[in-house]
């Protein structure tokens, strides 16, 4: 049997509950439901910064599409994003019981750019699972470090094309007029 690493932290929450469904299924199944009941807990002590939404506007008002993909119930993510009124600006909404792999894995990132056409795909987050799943999707997907420990992704071997404090610095990362009038400044 293989024994636990010493710190917990070097698998994300996914990958423990793959550990232990392989020892005892139904002690899997129960883990994911406690899962489910700390996001539940969470969308009502979470908050989002003023310039989320017109941030989220301003990317869609120029032509980009916009997808979630977390590895949180669709329940959660749908229920989370409903309360900030955050659902309007993004196309896809892509949670565990609709991907085939969570995050680290690369599928939802896969998943995404196949269902928004192929576009070239750029991840936003805060984890080196974000970073992971970017990479291990196989379609060329940059990643954006947001607020992320980059000493961490380094030591995990995750790549980043940026890395930003604030959402605001999302238009002039990706919107090429905005990105043009940035380098002029």
């Amino acid at each position: 049997m293989a024994e636990p690493p010493a710190n917990p932290r070097v698998r994300s929450i996914p990958e423990w509950l793959d550990f232990a469904a392989s020892f005892d299924p139904s002690v899997a199944a129960e883990l994911w439901l406690e899962v489910d009941r700390f996001e539940r807990e969470g969308m009502l002590h979470g908050t989002v910064e003023a310039s989320t939404r017109p941030v989220l506007d301003g990317l869609r008002a120029s032509g980009l599409t916009l997808a979630v993909l977390t590895n949180n119930s669709l329940a959660s993510a749908e229920a989370a994003l409903a309360r900030f009124d955050l659902r309007a600006p993004f196309a896809l909404v892509l949670a565990r019981t609709v991907v085939a792999a969570l995050k680290p894995d690369g599928a939802g990132v896969a998943l995404a750019h196949a269902r928004l056409g192929g576009e070239p795909v750029v991840v936003v987050g805060d984890s080196y699972i974000d970073g992971l799943a970017a990479q291990r999707a196989g379609v060329g997907a940059r990643f954006v470090a947001f607020r992320a420990d980059l000493a961490d992704l380094a030591a995990r071997g995750v790549g980043w094309w940026a890395s930003i404090d604030d959402l605001t610095s999302l238009p002039d990362l990706l919107l090429p007029g905005q990105r043009d009038a940035a380098a002029a400044r």
